[in-house]
């Protein structure tokens, strides 16, 4: 053990003579700092803002005045996705996923005001978040700071000095491990420390559920991740005739893994799923509510069958005499009808999503930095999978909003009266205010298993060739 304290303590001090080494933790530590601070920053503007909002329009709703319920109905609301405390280390898609969404009958809206509409082409290479300096240019560092492990060794020929006095092969790979360990260890966890102080402190309206676990399980992810890197440059040092083809495999690896090998994916899936536009999936919904699901069955077909069915229900020859209003009952006929339709065409579009990040989740069997981005993004709630969470709750919010107006409209008006009916705030106080829960961790992680398999198969292949040749009989010298 004291062996590998001491080619611990030599590699460190190694590395911090080189400049490269320490002007490049230097700028991640600055750019870990930067992205903290303006994910912080951003992160308690559009918190407020939503909040405000949230309550303003909460307000607007309650003291809209006495009026007809379908007019409230498409007087509406607005609801807000609420901002986590987890989105400032990584934004993922809230970016591209849109802040609100305008509620009515009839009609389900798009998302609207998406922060990146407000950005310039540039947003395409990313923004600048804590996630972004993890899974990209910590591992560059690690790259730096490891490729030179052995073939600078070797071109020293202290490997062969170190070998004849007694020293085991596999004790130099350890101690060169917990060198690069400590250096990893000192630049992140202030970082890991200040952002569970933080998200202890911060409330979050318990719109996300087990943050402790949340946090517990990125440190993890990320250290194995950042751990498969540095055994992996190790290695790749290890098996290098020089230290020029070392570097050049690692940077090649590195080039593969984070840049050529994601958008070719991403290009990959758009191609086998390709997505309808939205002018197109629009008007297929129209489509089928106007002629049936079996295109047959019209508008007009469904409107007198309901109205047979309720004359021979009550045994009347007229809607006037029915006990309520029939024109509640058809228009909230109508609306579980283009609910149903709705429903049909969005399951289609989720399976294309769902095929097209099963092409992501597929690739990072082969791509550790696909498996990392994709859990990162699940556990800080900013997914693919929590927006499609969050739309359809507020899709059910939306339906039991219109279903009690229709049927207050049904119940407390005569058929044929309209503007002579009018509601107030007692019904407008029956709708609850809108609230939003995300899954819990282990739901979350349920949808990322081949991404969490392909981590830990990484890991595990990678402990292997290293110890496999650290116990080599004849290492190459």
């Amino acid at each position: 053990m004291n062996e590998v304290l001491l080619i611990a303590k030599k590699e460190i001090q190694i590395a911090l003579r080189k400049k490269l080494i320490v002007a490049l933790a230097v700028v991640i530590v600055g750019l870990i700092g930067v992205a903290l601070y303006t994910g912080y920053v951003a992160y308690k503007q559009q918190k407020n803002i939503i909040e405000h909002a949230q309550k303003e329009n909460r307000t607007k709703w309650l003291e809209q005045g006495d009026k007809h319920p379908h007019i409230a109905a498409h007087y509406g609301t607005f609801v807000f996705k609420p901002k986590t405390i987890l989105s400032l280390f990584d934004f993922g898609l809230d970016t591209y996923t849109g802040t609100s969404i305008y509620l009515e009958a009839h009609y389900q809206h798009e998302f609207m005001f998406r922060p990146a509409q407000s950005h310039s082409s540039v947003i395409r290479f990313g923004e600048l978040s804590v996630a972004m300096v993890f899974q990209i240019l910590i591992p560059l560092l690690i790259i730096f700071l490891a490729f030179t492990a052995f073939t600078e060794e070797r071109e020293n020929e202290t490997l062969r000095l170190l070998l004849s006095q007694g020293v085991l092969y596999g004790t130099i790979v350890k101690g060169k491990l917990v060198a690069y360990s400590i250096i990893l260890f000192v630049i992140v966890a202030p970082f890991f420390v200040i952002y569970f102080m933080l998200s202890m402190v911060i409330t979050n309206s318990g719109s996300i559920t087990d943050i402790g676990l949340r946090i517990g399980f990125l440190i993890v992810m990320y250290m194995l991740y950042l751990l498969i890197f540095m055994t992996f440059s190790v290695w790749v040092s290890m098996r290098s005739s020089s230290s020029k083809n070392a570097l050049l495999t690692l940077l090649t690896c590195w080039i593969l893994f984070t840049i050529i090998i994601p958008k070719t994916t991403a290009n990959l899936g758009e191609s086998l799923y390709p997505l309808p536009s939205m002018k197109m999936y629009k008007e297929a919904i129209q489509k089928d509510v106007r002629l049936g699901v079996d295109g047959k069955t019209t508008k007009k077909d469904r409107q007198e069958q309901l109205k047979n069915e309720y004359l021979k229900r009550y045994q009347v020859d007229s809607l006037h005499k029915l006990p309520l209003n029939f024109e509640g009952i058809r228009m909230q006929s109508g609306e579980e009808y283009g609910d149903r339709i709705y429903d049909i065409h969005w399951q289609r579009l989720i399976r294309i999503f769902d095929n097209q990040n099963r092409v992501s989740s597929l690739s990072s069997i082969v791509n550790p930095y696909l498996a990392i981005r994709n859990i990162s993004m699940g556990l800080a709630a900013t997914d693919l999978n929590t927006s499609i969470h969050f739309q359809k709750i507020t899709e059910n919010y939306r339906r039991a909003l219109i279903r009690k107006m229709n049927l207050d409209m049904a119940k407390n008006s005569k058929y044929g009266e309209f503007y002579e009916y009018k509601a107030d705030k007692n019904l407008w106080k029956t709708v609850e205010g809108f609230q939003y829960k995300t899954v819990s961790v282990f739901e979350t992680l349920q949808l990322y298993l081949i991404e969490l398999l392909s981590l830990c198969c990484w890991g595990l292949v990678i402990a292997i060739l290293i110890a496999y040749s650290s116990h080599k009989k004849r290492p190459v010298l």
